[in-house]
């Protein structure tokens, strides 16, 4: 009964951070301010599922599986937001800038 209850809290914090990570996705004005929410909120979402399902099945093989997909996904989710973020750079695009009050989206057209 508590580590289905363990399990449960792990994979609800991870939805919670998830659904974080989405709307910070969506209402950041640019992509140098939406890889923040996209990369952390959904690293920490996916490794806090993950820890719940380790829970959840015990000690067993799937525990290793789960711990090798946690690796990757910390490391491709770390190099795919500095790949974006660097080629983003690399096209010319400009940060987003808030000057005398009023919203700029960075772009000169």
């Amino acid at each position: 009964m508590a580590k289905n209850i363990v399990a449960a809290a792990f994979c609800c914090v991870g939805t919670f951070f998830f659904l974080l990570g989405t709307t910070g996705l969506l209402r950041m004005p640019d992509i140098f301010t939406r890889l923040h929410p996209s990369t952390k909120c959904d690293t920490l979402g996916a490794c806090s599922v993950i820890i719940g399902m380790a829970v959840y099945s015990g000690l067993s093989w799937d525990v290793f599986k789960l711990v090798l997909i946690a690796c990757f996904l910390l490391l491709s989710s770390a190099t795919c937001g500095h790949a974006i973020g660097r080629s983003a750079v690399r096209g010319g695009i400009q940060p987003w800038r808030k000057r005398g009050g009023e919203v700029e989206d960075g772009n000169d057209t």
